[in-house]
């Protein structure tokens, strides 16, 4: 018997041609076998391939409601996910963030089982695949932060409407979803499973190391905590080349004049002070973002696919900017 539940699957894709049908295809089938209600939104983040094109061939043999959002621009996973999110209406939403399906695609009914028998909010799916960068860096962030978050990497996540609408509502303009959904306070499970793959890790890129900026930035005292350290650490020093200035003026009748002393003290202790601004200019522009107010993505079109009948509605030719 098909579960009654209304849910969305939110599906990411940037110049994934060579995936993405195949996926939306799979996606509709096992939703289709396991829900009655359901809808697939596909969040096309800028893609310069096929990708779109490919995805309205795979729409045409499928059963369920289907939404393609095609962003004006490259905006990263993360906002990327946001104008799909706030599109969904389902009681349950699935996370997918990649169309490369490297788990059971049976895996995705197990999660719902899970939050729905255990009472769970939050489900997510991890692999033991994970990279050694991204192991480095959840570590790093996970004991950097004042919140005590225990993140790591997730393939696909299964949120509750609730959970959902509390993350939605959260004001901060740096939207790290894992880290958001920490903050809300829900409860959480995280299921283990074995990659069917051999894909290697995702590539450190631009995006990669600005949203790794972004959160250790936003989530944890680090920064703060590293000027912290600089001050006191120079502050010594320079005592230190003082003391050791005045001991060879009164006891080193053969010194030189300190040129040698002087470049060094000034050298180190002006390094200091440049990172301790670089920091600081750091949390500046941060309170910048906040403040400004801007929306976090912007469509070019949004296509509609109505069930079984296969109806297109393109809505929003102009430019559409929207905001949480």
């Amino acid at each position: 018997m098909k579960e009654q539940v209304f849910v969305s699957v939110v599906v990411y894709a940037h110049n994934d041609e060579s995936t993405v049908a195949h996926t939306l295809t799979r996606l509709d089938k096992v939703f289709d076998n396991n829900f009655k209600s359901y809808e697939i939104i596909l969040v096309n983040d800028y893609s310069q391939d096929a990708t779109l094109t490919q995805a309205r061939e795979a729409i045409n043999g499928m059963h369920g409601d289907i939404t393609i959002i095609n962003l004006s621009r490259k905006h990263g996973i993360e906002h990327a996910m946001m104008a799909g999110l706030n599109k969904s209406m389902g009681d349950f939403v699935f996370e997918i963030e990649s169309t490369t399906i490297d788990y059971p695609i049976e895996l995705l009914y197990d999660i719902f089982q899970t939050a729905t028998r255990k009472g769970f909010d939050i489900v997510a799916a991890t692999s033991g695949s994970t990279g050694w960068k991204s192991k480095m860096f959840y570590k790093m962030l996970n004991n950097l932060s004042y919140m005590k978050l225990s993140l790591q990497t997730e393939s696909i996540r299964l949120v509750t409407r609730r959970a959902l609408n509390s993350m939605l509502n959260l004001k901060e303009k740096v939207r790290y979803r894992k880290a958001l959904y920490e903050l809300t306070g829900y409860s959480k499970n995280v299921v283990n499973y074995q990659s069917i793959s051999k894909a290697k890790g995702k590539k450190v890129n631009k995006e990669n190391i600005s949203l790794a900026i972004d959160a250790l930035v936003s989530f944890s005292n680090a920064g703060l905590k590293a000027a912290h350290y600089l001050t006191i650490a120079f502050f010594g020093f320079s005592i230190f080349m003082g003391g050791y200035a005045l001991y060879n003026y009164f006891f080193n009748q053969s010194v030189v004049e300190g040129w040698t002393t002087l470049m060094i003290l000034i050298s180190f202790g002006f390094a200091g002070l440049f990172f301790i601004f670089g920091v600081i200019g750091e949390y500046i522009s941060r309170i910048l973002t906040e403040i400004q107010n801007r929306p976090f993505y912007s469509t070019s079109s949004v296509e509609m696919y109505k069930e079984k009948k296969q109806h297109l509605q393109i809505v929003g030719k102009n430019k559409d900017s929207l905001s949480v």
